[in-house]
């Protein structure tokens, strides 16, 4: 299972979106729209498009109270939130720095490790973590190093660099697992145990999962299994700007620094979040086309990208674009190819930001737009049956947008 998940996540993750075909029912448990701001059209939407997408859970929070959950396999259970976890991992640290237990995440990471105290890697930070710029030597698919290691903190201190530290963007699993092992020499604890006092804990979360590596490392990437619910009541606690009943867990400070661009190259990513902008337009002109060329891109591949020149402004009209060069199984024909390179397709042009998410592979989702107080989560498991141009239901963000309309 871990081999197919990590060989498919960047695909899935950046490209994959269909329209879902109907083929059960959605079972719902819960109540409904509790708020007459809610629409009940655009929620009955969105709860048949969970269900025609295979979900095992769909929460909505609107205001701080449950406008409804629905659990498609009749009950709800504790599910992998796959890349979900790099957002939780942000609270985490947020969560010791309001405590005092991290000073800065400018510090570098050589406090921690001193063997680092060395050439480039000493400048390297805790924030290059977060904001993947660390520079450390990436291969986009965990299955090839990461899951067989058996210290995945150790293969990250013993990575070479591929870049100067903070000067290029690369989503890079591997330098988030490192965050495990500064947490753990900060608070001298396991960072699933940190996670259990400093946040579940308050937030009444009782039980989770947290997988972990042969050595006893949790993966900060992925591997965090929690409830729909109680993956709302976080998705909550960052709508509320750390407040939870009455307390400032989180310092506000931290979340606002978190829910910014974090770089100038991606600026749609935080610190372990992902932001979402009123507009996205995906550009592929002569500059996206030669540096392909120059990335160790095959020729035929950069002629194909040729043909889909242009700017579009939605993803159905880019993917279009992108099945007329690539033909039917073009997600599958753009990650082989691009994953191992790290490089990407197009440029993306942002507007403003309006909300914020944590994203998974299979189609996990926490979705937060601060302007309608509006918080969803959903939730899918992994099976033979999963298939990624139906099931992850990638407009999840937009479905939830229409819940609410804006003040």
């Amino acid at each position: 299972m871990k081999a197919t998940r990590a060989s498919r996540a960047f695909v899935v993750m950046l490209l994959a979106a269909s329209a879902p075909v109907v083929t059960a029912a959605p079972a719902a448990a819960g109540h409904g729209p509790s708020d007459a701001h809610v629409s009940k059209a655009a929620l009955d939407q969105l709860v048949q498009a969970a269900g025609e997408a295979h979900s095992s859970a769909l929460v909505v929070l609107h205001k701080g109270e449950t406008v409804g959950e629905w659990y498609f396999g009749g009950k709800s259970k504790p599910i992998e939130t796959m890349s979900v976890t790099k957002s939780i991992v942000n609270l985490i640290i947020g969560r010791l720095r309001t405590l005092g237990r991290i000073d800065s995440i400018d510090t570098p990471v050589a406090k921690y490790y001193p063997e680092w105290n060395q050439g480039q890697k000493k400048e390297i930070a805790l924030r290059h973590l977060l904001n993947h710029t660390s520079g450390l030597q990436n291969v986009p698919r965990a299955d090839i190093e990461i899951y067989p290691s058996p210290d995945v903190v150790q293969l990250a201190l013993a990575a070479e660099l591929s870049d100067p530290p903070g000067e290029r963007w690369s989503y890079n699993n591997k330098a988030v697992n490192l965050i495990a092992g500064v947490i753990k020499k900060a608070t001298g604890k396991p960072m699933d145990v940190i996670f259990r006092e400093t946040l579940a804990e308050p937030l009444g979360i009782k039980s989770f999962e947290w997988m972990k590596d042969k050595a006893g490392n949790p993966y900060a990437m992925a591997g965090l299994q929690l409830q729909a619910r109680d993956l709302a009541k976080l998705g909550q606690l960052v709508a509320n700007r750390g407040r939870w009943k009455g307390v400032q867990l989180i310092d506000e400070s931290w979340l606002a620094e978190s829910l910014a661009p974090a770089t100038k190259q991606q600026a749609n990513c935080g610190l372990l979040w992902w932001l979402i902008c009123d507009t996205t337009r995906f550009v592929i002109d002569d500059a996206v086309v030669a540096k392909l060329a120059s990335g160790g891109v095959p020729e035929s591949f950069v002629e194909k990208v040729k043909s889909a020149r242009g700017t579009y402004s939605d993803r159905k009209a880019y993917f279009g674009a992108l099945q007329t060069a690539f033909g039917t199984n073009w997600q599958e024909a753009i990650g082989e190819t691009l994953a191992p390179l790290g490089v990407q397709l197009s440029r993306k042009e942002y507007g403003k930001v309006i909300g914020y998410r944590a994203d998974g592979y299979l189609g996990q989702y926490i979705v937060i737009y601060p302007d309608q107080e509006l918080v969803a989560v959903r939730l899918i498991e992994n099976s033979d049956s999963y298939n990624p141009k139906t099931d992850g239901l990638t407009n999840f963000p937009e479905l939830v947008r229409q819940i609410v309309k804006s003040p």
